[in-house]
């Protein structure tokens, strides 16, 4: 038995990742199997892990491992980051983290502008629950904005809130009117913390 076969599924794929680090800071010149490659490399340690590589910047990238919205992959998500290396071209992120950038998400031929999304909280015990309004009655496909909404809100509160502090979360075309204040996307991160304090005092 070989040493590397030895260690453990973490420290076996840091080895492999060190081993290709060059061409995964790269991966645009071969994109779709070094992205391949890095996806099967995740899936020996948990199958519901994905990850996201983020565009260079003075030098680096952040390497962003993600439970892709699975309660149950967040111990692998965790192990393997706390196991990574020091790595001097990159940043190791536990989890899709929050973005105050506007972004644009699209599935298909519908897509959809944070900047042009609302949302509602309210508390629903130890968790929040979380409406979002986007779309227009005519073209709401509730599977495809749902799948939106999901990344919309990974990318508005980071995912690890998203799964352990979010409740109930529904999709709604955006004239529906709701007995509670809808808010600018962009102002959701800073009610939600409000409210998520609320919870301790």
């Amino acid at each position: 038995m070989s040493l590397i076969s030895k260690k453990s599924p973490e420290a076996r794929f840091w080895h492999w990742f060190g081993e290709n680090e060059s061409r995964m800071f790269n991966f645009e010149r071969n994109q779709e199997q070094n992205l391949g490659d890095l996806l099967r490399e995740l899936h020996r340690i948990n199958h519901s892990m994905t990850f996201e590589i983020g565009s260079e910047t003075e030098g680096k990238r952040e390497f962003i491992i993600s439970a892709d919205g699975k309660r149950e992959a967040f111990p692998a998500v965790i192990g393997l980051a706390e196991a990574a290396p020091t790595l001097p071209r990159w940043r190791v992120v536990k989890f899709r983290p929050r973005r105050t950038n506007p972004c644009l998400i699209g599935i298909g031929d519908l897509e959809f502008s944070s900047d042009d999304v609302l949302a509602t909280l309210e508390q629903e015990g130890m968790r929040i629950g979380v409406s979002l309004f986007l779309g227009d009655a005519s073209h709401f496909d509730d599977k495809i904005v749902g799948h939106i909404g999901f990344l919309l809100l990974d990318y508005t509160l980071g995912e690890y809130d998203v799964e352990k502090l979010v409740g109930t979360v529904s999709f709604h075309p955006k004239e529906r009117s709701s007995r509670l204040t809808k808010l600018p996307l962009r102002d959701l991160p800073l009610a939600f913390d409000q409210l998520t304090k609320s919870f301790s005092n």
